[in-house]
């Protein structure tokens, strides 16, 4: 009976060796990701477009923000979508362009999100978002 146990239990453990899928290699496309190699993204009249399309980890790179007329931004800070990798403050210029930098995620699939805070020319805040795939090897 136990020679039946050191048999099965091998063959158990190994059957858990299977392929396993790689999303750094094929990520899954979801729609509400920003897709900068076809151009700015927009959200509600606001539009964003970084200067290195593949938006880099661990590599400064400049996002450019378009706002409309009467709108002033008075807070904006980078997050981790689905991870948390802490709260990075993003400061634009009165010409719409900031430097932001961030860390790299083993995953291979990090999605980061821009949080922009507004306040329109009635003084109501507006708040609005973008994500997009860092590292996109598109």
């Amino acid at each position: 009976m136990h020679h039946i146990i050191y048999l099965v239990l091998p063959l158990l453990l190994l059957s858990g060796c299977g392929e396993t899928k790689d999303l750094a290699h094929n990520p899954v496309t979801e729609s509400s990701l920003c897709d900068f190699t076809v151009g700015p993204c927009a959200n509600a009249g606001i539009s964003l477009a970084p200067s290195l399309t593949h938006t880099p980890s661990e590599q400064p790179f400049q996002l450019k923000m378009t706002m409309p007329d009467g709108y002033q931004i008075t807070a904006a800070r980078l997050e981790g979508r689905d991870m948390y990798m802490g709260v990075i403050p993003v400061r634009f210029d009165e010409h719409g362009h900031a430097t932001v930098l961030y860390g790299s995620c083993s995953s291979g699939y990090m999605v980061w999100r821009l949080w922009l805070t507004f306040e329109d020319s009635q003084g109501d805040e507006i708040v609005r978002f973008f994500d997009w795939l860092a590292d996109s090897q598109v």
